[in-house]
């Protein structure tokens, strides 16, 4: 495997090809779901129950975003610019999909026009614009096995969000790492005790979140933050391809034999960035496409009922009619509404970053301005 020896801002890496297979791997295990049967993909039947496809897809995208967006706040020059970069990246894809479904939902529901559109759930199902999740409108999908629900896969967007925001504050003393490290380190292990000491569920369902849930994504998402405060552990590509088998191997092993409850916020992790970081020339070839990703993960559901509503297919044949058709409704979300909107982030970003070219990764001017105080 060949790999690159550092982790640069120009470093070709397996990113993209790992956020496809995630947001591929919540399609498999939606159409079970989908065309009305149990929950149990083949990593479920592997892993003895321990772990479908779709839960290992959410994992991994949390940890990505863990990792991604830490490294993103510690290179901002403002707070303003780090939240306008975080929602030009969330929101513009996200409202012309609610547009396109709700307008869309009418040619699959039982309802005349003027039924439809002044029907109480068509408001309620807007309010997913500012992620106030309401995920269904009545009388869409009505003979489908998971009937009226347009959406059901928006329900991790509230989640991602409040994590970008949870980490803002951290930009007001970014120059002291140590610190940065410590509170993170601090994050992730006192969420690890709430996880293993028991379910915790607190009063936070009216923001769209819960509390187990907010433990459990948080766990994987200050895991990647954590990793991104300490690269000299992913820095050697020697180091990354030791960390990518063992810890895939290890994966393999409690997945069959038991054992991956107890250590899943390690393995998951250390393998998601191992892999991701590294640059492998048959899976970096992606990214000259662009990171469809995210358009395949909010377009997956709608797509998979509507084939459900108008061919009633079975499992097998709605995975594999639906994943290439959502790999294009993808492709074309991202280059035509995802990539357009970064756009802005570069044209704003553009001018002052002329100063900063000579930044030979994020953390290097965290070193540099350590040393300054000193």
């Amino acid at each position: 495997m060949k790999t690159t020896d550092a982790i640069s801002p120009d470093h070709i890496n397996n990113f993209d090809f790992l956020r496809l297979l995630f947001a591929t791997l919540v399609l498999v295990t939606h159409s079970y779901v989908l065309a009305g049967l149990p929950e149990q993909d083949t990593l479920w039947h592997f892993s003895h129950g321990q772990l479908l496809l779709s839960k290992l897809g959410v994992r991994g995208f949390f940890v990505i975003s863990g990792f991604l967006i830490l490294k993103s706040l510690m290179r901002s020059r403002s707070i303003t610019e780090y939240c306008f970069k975080r929602i030009i990246r969330v929101f513009p894809a996200l409202w012309i999909m609610v547009g396109i479904t709700l307008v869309g939902g009418y040619f699959f529901s039982s309802k005349s026009v003027g039924a439809y559109f002044t029907d109480h759930s068509v408001p309620l199902y807007l309010l997913n614009l500012v992620l106030r999740l309401h995920i269904s409108i009545n009388g869409v999908f009505p003979n489908n096995p998971d009937p009226y629900e347009v959406n059901g896969s928006l329900w991790t967007v509230p989640y991602e969000v409040f994590f970008y925001l949870l980490l803002t504050p951290l930009f007001f003393i970014r120059h002291r790492l140590y610190v940065v490290r410590g509170l993170v380190l601090a994050g992730f292990m006192g969420l690890l005790v709430l996880h293993y000491t028991g379910q915790v569920f607190y009063s936070t369902y009216k923001l769209s979140l819960y509390s187990d849930q907010l433990i459990f994504l948080g766990l994987h998402f200050m895991a990647g933050a954590l990793l991104a405060l300490f690269p000299a552990v992913l820095r050697q590509a020697r180091v990354r391809t030791i960390l990518v088998w063992t810890t895939g191997l290890g994966l393999v092993a409690v997945l069959y034999f038991g054992g991956f409850y107890q250590t899943q916020f390690l393995l998951v992790p250390v393998f998601v960035l191992a892999l991701g970081t590294s640059s492998y020339p048959w899976l970096n070839w992606l990214h000259r496409y662009g990171d469809i990703s995210y358009g395949v993960y909010i377009w997956g559901w709608p797509v998979q009922q509507a084939l459900v509503h108008g061919l009633h297919p079975s499992q097998p044949v709605l995975a594999l009619l639906s994943i290439p058709t959502v790999w294009a409704l993808g492709w074309a979300s991202w280059h035509l509404v995802e990539k357009q909107a970064l756009r802005l982030k570069l044209d704003i970003v553009a001018p002052a970053a002329a100063t900063t070219r000579v930044v030979a990764s994020d953390f290097t001017r965290l070193r540099q301005a350590v040393v300054k105080q000193a």
